[in-house]
């Protein structure tokens, strides 16, 4: 059954319905990217796109008759943004776990979805909301299943000692008293990690501007008219209120770390360098007579392949030479003059051995140190916001601070811009002097009595004995 004029409303065998039209331009016949469940649906939908010709904003959607995971591979690898191999190979992979699989219930009520095996054209915004809360329920209980895997970095028998008040070291050997009792108690093992409430976030919102901007591109190469991707809010992950670093706590912390490695934290605060650049230098990336440093790569790990690799700085414009203070310069050359090889090409920070430090063993000694000093909930880019906050605290501008962290941003300077809580409590003692006030004072009274603690306001509070006239 087809309908009169140039649209066409075809029913199929399965009682659905085929909608096409012919452009008058062209004659060419147009097809809907899906069928309609009744006749008027699938001829409104040729009307929409029959007055879209006669307006002259017609876009010929047949172009995006193409798979979305064949577009996904050519952007990958043509994308000009995309600068470094680890951010590509890290893209490709989180693309083939969340974005071309099949993902969700297909026996469920909401059914599932693979955008994979989909084309450009089909994808619509209620596509992509159903492929987003499939995909980050999916991450979510991916991360959870990870969280709950970890194994103990320490002996049982040590978690075991602390929890009912034993005397043990924070690492080294265990004596046989201590390893002895823990075997009669039944050799209790600590309770398996619970994840955080905000497991897999980061890595939802990283998938959804992969995703966001990929379609994005589509749209620039005219495969697609507009963006599917209209979820407000879904490529930013929530930020996470950690508590401040103190600088009595930093240097705890730098206290409890291994001396061969104590400078590192130091450097860490100082700089406000992420740990893939820390752990990167070289000997000849350190000018300490000119107290500047050459931030020329990075270390970390890429998607596919084994081991830690060097790579250049996460973003553009990082290989620079950077100012150090003196009192930095003074703890580097301490620690090159007793760790650091003599080779141009030594590691600064290195094993004994002169490799580089695995990213395992540095996450160990991190959280030993943590531990001793009763902060279980930093993490190494914690000195990174820490050394932003410190400068805050000197009376750095939000300019400064983004010059210092390399960010392109203000928004992202501006996530820093906090301070201690003693900062805040000494801001905060000023406020009396602000509106004429003293602290509590005694201030006897008939009403009040001896003892009171009433705060006086300055005009009121009677003259000192010893004042002169």
């Amino acid at each position: 059954m087809r309908s009169s004029g140039a649209g066409s409303a075809e029913r199929l065998r399965s009682g659905r319905y085929r909608a096409s039209y012919l452009h008058p331009a062209t004659a060419e016949r147009h097809y809907a990217p899906h069928t309609f469940a009744t006749k008027a649906e699938a001829q409104a939908w040729n009307r929409q796109h029959l007055a879209a010709i006669d307006r002259g904003d017609w876009f010929d959607h047949s172009q995006g008759d193409v798979l979305l995971s064949d577009y996904l591979t050519l952007w990958l690898d043509t994308n000009p943004r995309i600068t470094k191999d680890s951010t590509r190979e890290l893209n490709r992979d989180e693309a083939g776990r969340w974005i071309l699989r099949e993902l969700g219930d297909p026996a469920g009520p909401g059914g599932s979805v693979e955008l994979g095996a989909m084309t450009l054209r089909q994808i619509d915004p209620a596509t992509v909301r159903k492929w987003y809360d499939a995909m980050r329920k999916a991450v979510r209980a991916s991360a959870v299943a990870r969280a709950e895997a970890v194994k103990p970095r320490e002996h049982p028998a040590r978690w075991w000692a602390r929890e009912t008040g034993r005397p043990v070291k924070s690492s080294g050997r265990l004596s046989p008293q201590i390893l002895n009792a823990w075997a009669e108690a039944g050799s209790p093992k600590p309770p398996a990690p619970e994840a955080k409430p905000n497991a897999g976030a980061e890595v939802t919102a990283r998938v959804y501007r992969t995703l966001h901007a990929l379609l994005a591109a589509a749209v620039t190469d005219e495969l697609i008219k507009d963006n599917p991707c209209k979820i407000t809010g879904a490529g930013q992950a929530p930020q996470v209120d950690r508590a401040p670093v103190s600088a009595e706590e930093v240097t705890a912390l730098a206290q409890n770390y291994p001396e061969r490695y104590r400078a590192a934290v130091w450097f860490a605060v100082f700089t406000a360098l992420r740990p893939g650049q820390v752990f990167a230098l070289r000997r000849k990336d350190v000018n300490l007579d000119k107290r500047l440093v050459h931030v020329a790569r990075a270390v970390g790990k890429v998607h596919g392949r084994k081991g830690l690799h060097f790579d250049t700085p996460k973003t553009t414009g990082t290989d620079r030479w950077k100012r150090i203070p003196e009192e930095l310069a003074v703890i580097l050359a301490r620690h090159m003059k007793e760790h650091t090889g003599h080779g141009p090409e030594s590691l600064l920070f290195t094993t004994t051995h002169g490799n580089i430090l695995a990213s395992s063993h540095r996450s160990t000694f991190f959280d030993r140190a943590r531990r001793k000093i009763n902060r279980p909930d930093l993490r190494w880019y914690d000195l990174r916001s820490a050394s932003a906050m410190f400068m805050y605290e000197q009376g750095a501008t939000r300019t400064d601070v983004k010059r210092h962290l390399n960010h392109k941003t203000d928004a992202a300077a501006a996530r820093y811009e906090r301070t201690s809580e003693e900062r805040r409590r000494s801001l905060m003692d000023g406020f009396g002097a602000t509106f004429g006030l003293t602290p509590a004072t005694k201030a006897p009274g008939p009403d009040d009595g001896a003892g009171s603690g009433k705060v006086i306001p300055l005009h009121e509070r009677p003259a000192s004995k010893n004042r002169t006239a």
